[in-house]
């Protein structure tokens, strides 16, 4: 026997844990609209942000919906990871960047003016 429980929901318990935060959302929403006149900004805004984070824990709840916490996780494990270039390197690149640009430009505009000259002679222009 394993040592670890195995944490399985049917289906129909995980919908329904879905469908609940769907509601929630839902009813968080519109109460905000609802009270529009009723309560100020700061209020609403408040309520709106607590009823949403119920609804992400009721969510996380169910299969599905641990598995896109877990994998919020990791992503966010992975963007620690990444290795974000100096001020310096960033500049030097975009100078790069920005005078290969300019010299294919000067190319491309070379040459459609001496195929321009060309079809030009061809035709007797």
């Amino acid at each position: 026997m394993s040592s670890k429980a195995e944490n399985t929901k049917s289906p129909l318990v995980d919908s329904f844990l879905l469908l609940v935060a769907v509601a929630l959302l839902v009813g968080g929403i519109g109460a905000y609209y609802y009270f529009q006149d009723a309560a100020n900004m700061p209020v609403r805004v408040g309520g709106l942000i607590v009823v949403s984070l119920v609804a992400a824990w009721v969510a996380g709840q169910s299969q599905k919906g641990g598995a896109f916490f877990r994998f919020l996780k990791e992503a966010d494990i992975e963007r620690r990871k990444v290795v974000w270039p100096t001020h310096q390197e960033t500049l030097q690149t975009s100078l790069m960047v920005i005078v290969v640009t300019i010299l294919i430009s000067l190319f491309l505009a070379g040459v459609d003016w001496l195929l321009g000259a060309l079809v030009r002679n061809l035709l007797g222009g």
